[in-house]
């Protein structure tokens, strides 16, 4: 159903894999317990020291990802986002640690923030790195929620005009049209 093409450039390819760990189309959690948040986590390399994964980092890890999803909606419908939202995205990333770093890449120096903490806490300030890089470089913007309320799969918009509302033009566009569409016909055959 969701459209592998939509990844999303450097680190925010991360944050946009996080959050589809909650696969709501198909009712899959790749983080639904300590162990597979765990092994998530550290195939997606961003579990620092091997410190275990505990019920309270699950739900801050949880909470994060439902921020960001709301975050990414916000840019879906091109609103600001609700200000409880950027408020919860700086409560549950603040306690986390990260370093300014500097390197050179490509032949230029290029700056990045590093996470310092170990376990759920170093994931978390990896994944709050990311979207910091994202909104300093412009792409946040771009990676949006899908309009499906029955998926809000996280993609990243690749158009011209910045306008896609969809995480597959031809799944969750195509339904979504024919739902409005057939929606309009009831209503008019109401009248």
């Amino acid at each position: 159903m969701h459209d592998p093409a939509n990844q999303a450039p450097d680190t925010l390819e991360l944050v946009r894999k996080f959050v589809n760990t909650d696969d709501i189309y198909n009712g899959r959690d790749e983080l639904g317990n300590e162990g597979s948040a765990t092994a998530w986590l550290a195939k997606s390399g961003v579990l620092n020291g091997d410190r275990p994964i505990t019920d309270d980092d699950l739900t801050a890890l949880h909470d994060l990802r439902d921020t960001l999803r709301a975050l990414a909606a916000a840019n879906a419908t091109g609103e600001q986002a609700p200000r409880e939202v950027v408020d919860a995205f700086n409560r549950l990333s603040a306690p986390h640690a990260a370093s300014v770093c500097l390197d050179v890449a490509h032949g230029s120096l290029v700056g990045f923030l590093r996470a310092d903490d170990d376990g759920a806490g170093g994931a978390i300030a990896a994944l709050a790195a990311a979207v910091h890089q994202a909104v300093l470089t412009g792409t946040w913007t771009r990676l949006k929620s899908c309009a499906n309320s029955e998926c809000r799969w996280l993609f990243y918009d690749e158009s011209r005009s910045r306008t896609a509302r969809w995480c597959s033009m031809r799944a969750c566009g195509s339904v979504t049209k024919a739902r409005r569409y057939r929606a309009r016909q009831r209503q008019q055959g109401a009248l």
